[in-house]
C-alpha cells in the first residue's frame, strides 16, 4: 500500500474541491495508486451524494420465472435464436 504521500489536509481539500489544478491532477494520481485515500474519498462521496449509490434489488420469485422463460434449455424450447449481423 502506497501510503507514503498520503496527506490529510490534500484529501480534505480535494473533497472540498478546494485544491488548485495542478494539485488535483497530482493528488488523482496518487488516489490511483492508493487503496486508503480511494477508500476515503469513495466513501466522503457516497455519504454526499446516496441517490448514487442505490442499493441492489431484491431478487424476486416473479423474477427467476421471468429468466426461466428466456432460457431454452430450462423450457425444454430447441429453437435456435437468430443471430444479426451488423455490418
Amino acid at each position: 500500500m502506497n501510503t507514503q504521500n498520503c496527506n490529510r489536509e490534500t484529501l480534505v481539500r480535494y473533497l472540498q474541491n478546494r485544491l488548485e489544478e495542478d494539485d488535483t491532477l497530482d493528488f488523482l494520481i496518487h488516489l490511483d495508486t492508493c487503496p486508503t485515500c480511494w477508500e476515503a474519498v469513495y466513501t466522503a462521496t457516497k455519504a454526499s451524494h446516496p441517490h448514487y449509490y442505490k442499493r441492489a434489488l431484491k431478487a424476486s420469485r416473479l423474477a427467476e420465472i421471468d429468466l426461466r422463460g428466456v432460457d431454452n434449455s430450462a423450457t425444454g424450447d430447441d429453437e435456435k435464436e437468430e443471430v444479426f449481423e451488423v455490418a
